[in-house]
């Protein structure tokens, strides 16, 4: 059997190691962004070359396993929903298989291959971020270092020590991996950190333009964003006068919630501004494809409807410009982890909207991501438990302290949780945070 036809008959095939090297802000190699970070990964470009990494030992292992169908424990994010939602290993192969048929098969015995080619590009240059998001962690944030810092124990060694993370052994050591990749690459995806404060991802566009590799029928590329959409700008660049060069480009704003949601849930945004944005592309840059990133937990679960209503009303996007991720990590936000009479609430919701969706003849895609939640949700029988709810209650009790803020005001739709949480005291107001 060859091996094209391995990858068909095996559940846990994944084009991406034969077509891509994910780098983290911290060097890191692994096959995709959503790798378990606590699993390491294939290399670290400070102890050698991606050339080098494509075929050591972990790769050419990592390739052998995904065609023989052995569960690679890093890959947890996709294992653990097959059978109930829809995986991102699925999302990759329907995407990718197909045009790679051939590069699959030159796999080797070892699980080697002839050349080292990444069409698909997903390099982190460093972790610089504006927000301090309460599902981030400072590796994915220089904002978030100084709340870490206040509120890790003091008797333990930091896991970050530093602010700032470079993925290479110099400020430019993963620029310079990447450019010669890029005349052959057919999607380049930037994300962060917060990647439109970051100088080489304009470095990179940059480069693509001077290649003439723009994107066209005969010779494809698709430019792809996750950014927070805080900033068009970054001192004499701006974003706009880019993305008018290329022909297809697809910004993925990360917003978890809208008004004073989002400026609690990813602290340091202003929805004013991020309002305003959306208005300047829509002028200056109209072609852009643009969709809300909207990463679902139970504490934005019902903001989720009215922001997805709210901007299709006002025609900052159509019904279908959403992409809804679910949160698996950390666990005392996750959907899963919820007690079921709340799940039950929020899945009533979801039907809801649902059949707004049916009502402006939503695509079959855009309801199956709702559906999807209530099935991701609802795959693990929590009963009347909420798991995780000593983190919970530690962690939004230090960072409400810490950022003089109250969960509880901006998320009153969850005051049904305060009894379980607080016990029966919690009718009366929790004491203030100030």
């Amino acid at each position: 059997m060859i091996p094209a036809e391995k990858a068909l008959t095996s559940k846990t095939f994944c084009t991406y190691p034969w077509i891509h090297q994910y780098v983290g802000p911290d060097g890191e190699v692994k096959p995709c962004c959503i790798y378990a970070p606590n699993e390491s990964g294939v290399g670290n470009i400070k102890d050698a070359p991606l050339s080098q990494i494509w075929n050591n030992d972990k790769s050419k292992q990592m390739r052998l396993d995904m065609l023989a169908g052995v569960e690679i424990s890093g890959c947890s994010a996709c294992n653990n929903r097959e059978g109930s939602s829809a995986t991102h290993r699925d999302e990759t192969n329907a995407y990718w298989f197909k045009d790679n048929i051939d590069i699959i098969n030159q796999t080797q015995l070892d699980g080697g291959l002839p050349e080292h080619k990444l069409k698909y590009i997903d390099a982190r240059f460093n972790n610089l971020c504006n927000l301090k998001c309460r599902t981030c962690t400072p590796h994915f944030s220089t904002s978030w270092h100084a709340d870490y810092e206040k509120l890790r124990n003091p008797n333990e060694a930091s896991k970050f020590p530093k602010a700032l993370l470079i993925p290479g052994n110099s400020d430019s050591h993963l620029l310079d991996e990447i450019l010669p990749h890029l005349s052959e690459a057919e999607a380049v995806y930037f994300a962060g950190g917060e990647p439109l404060m970051q100088i080489e991802h304009y470095k990179v566009l940059e480069e693509l333009i001077n290649l003439n590799h723009t994107g066209t029928v005969q010779r494809p590329l698709s430019i792809r964003y996750s950014t927070n959409f805080s900033s068009l700008t970054l001192g004499k660049y701006n974003v706009i006068d880019y993305w008018n060069k290329f022909r297809r480009v697809t910004v993925n704003a990360s917003l978890d919630g809208s008004h004073e949601r989002a400026e609690y849930w990813r602290k340091g945004t202003d929805w004013a501004t991020i309002v305003e944005n959306r208005k300047t592309l829509i002028k200056e840059c109209p072609r852009v494809r643009f969709n809300i990133g909207f990463t679902l937990s139970w504490i934005n679960a019902f903001n989720l409807l009215d922001f997805h209503k709210e901007w299709v009303n006002l025609k900052y996007i159509n019904v279908d410009s959403i992409n809804v991720n679910m949160l698996d990590m950390p666990a005392m936000y996750s959907l899963k982890n919820i007690p079921s009479w709340k799940k039950k609430k929020i899945e009533l919701a979801f039907l809801k909207h649902i059949e707004w969706l049916n009502e402006r003849k939503a695509r079959d895609h855009t309801k199956n991501q709702f559906v999807n939640a209530i099935n991701f949700m609802n795959n693990m029988d929590t009963e009347k438990n909420f798991i995780a709810i000593s983190k919970f209650i530690d962690t939004t009790e230090q960072l409400d302290k810490l950022r003089n803020e109250n969960f509880w005001d901006v998320f009153p739709e969850h005051n049904d949780m305060k009894e379980l949480i607080y016990g029966s005291n919690s009718l009366q107001k929790l004491p203030s945070t100030n």
